[in-house]
């Protein structure tokens, strides 16, 4: 699930709404801080590979536990 860093911001957008988490829920879930999660999704720094990963491992989880349905 490679993503380029505007797809990333949607994504991280898409998966907060959908499972109703803010943003720093997610920041914790992520390992980083709400301020990253912010600067993200507002365009103002492009995500690390690692940072990447992490969310792709997240989603993924969430996908295995049936929390996302496509």
């Amino acid at each position: 699930m490679a993503s380029k860093p505007d797809n990333f911001v949607e994504r991280v957008k898409t998966l907060r709404a959908r499972l109703s988490l803010s943003q720093e829920d997610l920041a914790k879930a992520l390992g980083v801080s709400f301020a990253t999660v912010n600067r993200w999704e507002n365009g103002k720094t492009t995500p690390s590979r690692l940072a990447q990963k992490q969310f792709e491992q997240f989603y993924l989880k969430q996908k295995r536990q049936g929390r996302l349905d496509g």
